[in-house]
């Protein structure tokens, strides 16, 4: 507020009128001229104090108001600025148009960290942040997916579920770098930082899923090696069922001979078969991608698996919402993912007489396709295991229809994962990566 000259006026003319009364008064006491008026004038200048004090308490008191509701973070208040008084207006004036800007930056600030917030809650990876009292001040819907938890409010509630990571956060270092399985088998990796706000400690923790990463690192490897192998294996069997065809053909040869080349030119040509199916994992042709129904391909899949259901006492159920969606990919490779995985779900359902298998598709801000058995589940040692090329629990099985299965998501930059199996449910996921097109 700027020096107010009528203000200055009002308060000296105050003093002076306080001056020549008091000391009017008090002369007229000490010269027994007048005692009854000298006295009156005497409490006469004590009101005029009183009056200016009361004046002068105004303005604090309004002040104190303001730094009173500043503090509280209230800025709702609002002075008078249509008294008599033009000083206390113009200091109301004044008051209001700081409690305006103090107003504005309060709702940029809140503006600038919903949009933090939001901007958080978009990232792929977890955030998760917390204070020296262990209560969460923060935390995004990716890292409460990925660690599969429900919203919390204090990290014990998370260091309960999770053991291993109490103690990464009681003794890790900013620097280092923490690997652990989620509930849903993902494979995440953390990473801890700590910082300084108003004099509070808040530690922050980045959660990031990797097991895309290390699934196509251990593919790219697998890969690789079948390639190797079937190379030499291919190299050296071909020259051995050309010789044996060559030999049963020479004249005078013996028929044992003759039979026992047969036999080996048999068992080698078998041979190749079984190097061909690996040699297609590994030089797996691109997908020719189109736009199709994505529903209509699975009921096909069903009718034309609907008599070996019969057969097998199964309840096949088809749930789609919406209930039409199209995507973008190789129809053929797809349908043959979800062949073989309805089959295997088939052969965990052998013996029962209440089979069901049950097809979900989601659409949220991915597509989930969810295939779920009531079968006789995958054991927990071997869940790990059943992706990988080459194995395999069946007496007859070659251990490349999973990873096949896998290898084919992949090349459509969807991911094939196993949710949960035990006695009595399993659950297969796959996740496609963008909103696929859902036609009106």
């Amino acid at each position: 507020m700027v020096f107010s000259k009528h203000l200055y006026m009002v308060i000296l003319s105050y003093i002076l009128l306080i001056i020549a009364v008091a000391g009017a008064g008090i002369a007229l006491v000490i010269t027994h001229t007048a005692l009854i008026l000298g006295s009156l004038l005497f409490i006469f200048s004590l009101f005029l104090i009183g009056a200016l004090v009361k004046r002068l308490n105004k303005f604090n008191t309004k002040i104190r108001i303001f730094l009173d509701a500043v503090e509280d973070k209230e800025n709702m208040i609002l002075f008078n600025e249509q008294s008599a008084d033009k000083e206390m207006n113009a200091l109301s004036h004044s008051l209001n148009r700081i409690n305006e800007l103090l107003a504005t930056t309060k709702s940029q600030s809140r503006i600038q960290e919903n949009f933090y917030y939001s901007l958080l809650e978009e990232v792929p990876n977890g955030v998760l942040a917390w204070n020296s009292e262990k209560r969460v001040i923060f935390v995004n819907g990716a890292a409460l997916r990925l660690l599969g938890v429900e919203p919390i409010i204090f990290l014990r509630q998370l260091e309960e579920q999770y053991p291993a990571l109490k103690d990464f956060i009681a003794h890790g270092n900013v620097e280092d770098s923490f690997l652990l399985q989620s509930n849903s088998k993902k494979q995440l990796s953390l990473s801890m930082n700590r910082m300084k706000l108003n004099s509070e400690t808040i530690t922050l923790l980045a959660i990031k899923d990797i097991s895309n990463e290390l699934s196509e690192k251990e593919s790219e490897s697998w890969s690789k090696l079948t390639r190797v192998l079937t190379h030499e294996i291919m190299n050296t069997i071909a020259p051995i069922v050309s010789l044996s065809q060559t030999l049963s053909l020479r004249p005078g040869t013996d028929e044992k001979v003759i039979r026992g080349l047969g036999v080996i030119c048999e068992q080698s040509e078998r041979l190749m078969e079984f190097t061909e199916s690996y040699r297609r994992l590994s030089y797996m042709p691109e997908p020719k991608k189109k736009r199709f129904s994505l529903t209509d391909s699975l009921h096909n899949l069903a009718l034309l698996l609907q008599s070996d259901f019969e057969n097998a006492h199964i309840h096949f159920i088809l749930r789609s919402t919406p209930s039409d969606i199209y995507i973008e990919g190789d129809e053929k490779q797809l349908s043959q993912v979800f062949l073989n995985l309805l089959k295997n779900s088939m052969q965990s359902l052998e013996g029962k007489t209440d089979g069901q298998i049950e097809v979900t598709l989601e659409v949220t801000d991915k597509l989930y396709i969810k295939l779920l058995d009531n079968g006789r589940g995958i054991p927990m040692e071997l869940q790990e295991k059943i992706f990988v090329p080459f194995f395999t629990t069946k007496t007859e099985g070659t251990g490349i229809g999973l990873s096949l299965c896998r290898q084919i998501i992949k090349r459509h930059g969807g991911n094939l994962y196993l949710q949960e199996s035990g006695q009595g449910k399993t659950l297969f996921v796959i996740e496609w990566p963008i909103v696929p097109f859902i036609p009106k």
